[in-house]
């Protein structure tokens, strides 16, 4: 399996968390690459020395247009608009045929991701809805039918095709304006149903999990495995957490930058776990003789008093205006 992620150091540790989940997860052999979107992230993995971790630094796939659409547009958008490049440059490594899953880092996988590759098949892609719930159904509006989370596309020529047109679309305009109807790169795959015949949209319920839908659904755990409506979760999608650093003592708090609201069954069985996840990472940063202080918040402490849900797992949720999904 051949999946592919990019993050700075602000993301790192969700980018191990990725990792170690594939790593656990996995039954067959995979390969990561990640797309180093500055060298401290790439310094700290190459310290790391992790088995399935192909490094890709920035300078390796940027072309002129790329450096010309980093000038015009913030970090977090250019980000946006290097997913396309990186699947097609790891395309270009894994040769014809070949099927690249891209993952944000911000995924965790709780069962083998062979299921996607399942669900794929012989057809060209792969997508998840956002399957709103509907309190967050207006999302639709700006965030679009399908999230970018993870998506995985064959080297074929219907896949060229389609990363080539999603390429050219985010280096046109890649802007996050929730209030024009623009989530970055993500819109653009709304079209993907009419445009592409090998397109399959996936019908498994535990693909596509995040906060914007895990209300409306039914956890559980059968042995060790969390369960949603019955069947194994595949992976799910920790949009907007953050860490903060430690605080007179305290330990370092988990904050949502959106308007989410989460039961406690929800933290417990599903963000518990991340946590704990994330902090290894930050341990095995400092262990590789790095700062962990980029991938960490400020502590804000009227936020704090006001949105902690959680003490005992120093989880917070926030309720600022709408914010993009992807």
């Amino acid at each position: 399996m051949i999946f592919c992620t990019l993050f700075n150091g602000r993301y790192l540790p969700q980018g191990l968390a990725l990792y170690r989940s594939l790593e656990a997860t996995a039954r067959a052999r995979f390969v990561l690459y990640i797309l180093c979107m500055d060298d401290f992230s790439a310094e700290a993995l190459a310290r790391l020395s992790l088995a399935n971790v192909r490094i890709v630094r920035l300078e390796q796939l940027e072309t002129d247009a790329l450096r010309t659409a980093r000038a015009n547009r913030s970090f977090g958008e250019y980000c946006w608009t290097c997913t396309a490049p990186l699947m097609m440059y790891v395309h270009n490594i894994a040769g014809p045929d070949s099927v690249v899953a891209y993952a944000d880092a911000d995924i965790r996988f709780f069962s083998d991701p062979q299921e996607i590759f399942d669900e794929l098949g012989e057809k060209t892609s792969f997508v998840h809805e956002h399957d709103f719930s509907p309190a967050y159904g207006d999302f639709q509006a700006h965030a679009g039918r399908f999230n970018v989370g993870v998506i995985a596309i064959r080297n074929n020529p219907e896949g060229r095709e389609c990363l080539d047109r999603w390429h050219r679309q985010a280096l046109a305009e890649c802007v996050m304006d929730p209030s024009g109807g623009k989530c970055g790169d993500q819109n653009y795959l709304d079209e993907w149903p009419q445009r592409y015949p090998g397109l399959v949209i996936s019908t498994n319920p535990g693909v596509g999990l995040a906060p914007w839908n895990i209300e409306k659904h039914e956890i559980s755990k059968t042995g060790e495995a969390v369960m949603v409506d019955g069947v194994p979760i595949v992976f799910y999608h920790y949009h907007s957490l953050r860490v903060w650093r430690s605080w007179f003592g305290l330990r370092a708090v988990l904050i949502a930058h959106a308007p989410y609201s989460l039961g406690t069954h929800i933290v417990r069985r599903i963000y518990a776990p991340y946590v704990a996840e994330l902090r290894r990472a930050i341990s095995d940063i400092k262990t590789a003789g790095m700062s962990a202080d980029a991938a960490l918040d400020a502590v804000n402490l009227p936020r704090l008093l006001k949105n902690l849900v959680l003490r005992r797992l120093s989880l917070s949720i926030e309720f600022p205006p709408l914010a993009g999904t992807r």
